[in-house]
């Protein structure tokens, strides 16, 4: 117990010295303060003195605004660059990355491509076609990635349309001549030939429907909305399916469950009608099943009227790209009736879309009344 005791007391001394040494050194630094304030205000006199403390502070106060505006500058610059389409990177002089956004990070792959460009080229990754830019700032290399796959496709559309636009009207007229000459003949062959007579009305009916379509996707829809009732499309229907070729049964039923006016333009809506019943009887054909069963639906749902053809055909492949023009999984199709029909559908400020999953559909969906914007 008296080691402790001892042990406590050297403890406290030592405590009692460190406290008298800072409060000597602090004493000290205050004595220096105030000697160095009293020297400057005998130097420069009292009112100097405080002009430059009101300075000095001044100056603080401006680097710590500076600093703010600075920080505030750099995340608005930040925001921009996740905002804006492009891919972005920047590397340092010596090749080290400095800054990649969002875009940049999720891009896998454009770190391996060869960055050390001056003009700019195209390249594909993950399917997609991508401009590559790049300028030198201030010891710094910034690149982007423009992703130009839509414009590609656009471009690529528009010449396949000039070119199947030209074939429509190079086909067009001696498909009339053929139709006046079926006709013809339909009045003057007999019964054992008047088969082969109704297959080439058929034939030449379809020719003239590709060309019908071709030339309306090539120069653009525009819908001249005027009123109209289901039962003014329900025979055009009934005729696609009796003049339609197809080698299986197949059963078609017609559920109509709303019979009141509606705006649309005839024409247009008549061949999106066309293309949907169509595709169904195709997708029949191509299927497994030995007889084909289809359901025409018409109905409205709140402000939209509806019209979903129904069939157990073919399931829809690829259903991503299913609006693509010039792209099809048919063996008899040629890529444009679906393009053409959704085309046909946003000029009525609707749309058509698709299920593969609980009964497999079309449907196109078009407003009751017209939009005002429209009118």
């Amino acid at each position: 117990m008296k080691k402790v005791h001892k042990k406590n007391k050297h403890n406290a001394k030592k405590k009692e010295a460190y406290k008298q040494e800072h409060l000597t050194k602090n004493s000290i630094m205050l004595e220096d303060v105030a000697y160095d304030n009293a020297a400057l205000q005998s130097t420069l006199g009292l009112g100097d003195t405080q002009s430059l403390l009101n300075l000095l502070h001044e100056l603080i106060l401006q680097s710590y605004k500076i600093e703010k505006e600075f920080k505030d500058f750099k995340v608005l610059i930040e925001s921009v660059l996740e905002m804006i389409p492009q891919a972005v990177i920047v590397f340092n002089e010596n090749g080290s990355l400095f800054y990649q956004n969002k875009k940049a990070s999720n891009l896998k792959g454009l770190l391996d491509i060869d960055l050390n460009f001056s003009s700019e080229f195209e390249v594909k990754i993950d399917n997609n076609v991508y401009l590559m830019q790049s300028s030198k700032i201030s010891h710094k290399q910034i690149i982007t990635a423009t992703n130009i796959t839509e414009q590609k496709r656009q471009e690529r559309l528009a010449s396949m349309g000039q070119v199947s636009a030209h074939l429509a009207h190079e086909i067009r007229n001696p498909i009339g001549s053929l139709s006046l000459l079926a006709g013809v003949l339909s009045k003057r062959v007999d019964e054992k030939s008047m088969e082969i007579v109704d297959e080439m009305k058929k034939s030449i009916w379809r020719v003239e429907r590709i060309i019908k379509s071709t030339l309306l996707f090539s120069k653009g829809v525009q819908a001249n909305k005027q009123q109209h009732f289901f039962a003014d499309f329900k025979q055009s229907l009934e005729q696609v399916i009796s003049e339609y070729g197809y080698t299986k049964e197949i059963e078609v039923a017609f559920e109509i469950d709303y019979n009141d006016a509606f705006y649309v333009d005839f024409s247009l809506y008549e061949i999106a009608l066309h293309n949907m019943l169509c595709n169904a009887i195709d997708a029949i054909e191509e299927g497994e099943c030995e007889s084909g069963k289809i359901r025409i639906c018409f109905f409205r749902d709140c402000d939209m009227i509806l019209c979903r053809i129904y069939d157990n055909g073919k399931e829809i492949e690829d259903i991503a790209s299913l609006f693509e023009a010039f792209k099809t999984t048919k063996l008899k199709g040629h890529g444009l009736g679906l393009a053409l029909s959704r085309q046909i559908a946003l000029a009525h400020d609707g749309e058509l879309c698709a299920n593969n999953t609980e009964g497999k559909f079309f449907e196109i969906r078009v407003p009751l009344t017209p939009l005002c914007s429209g009118e």
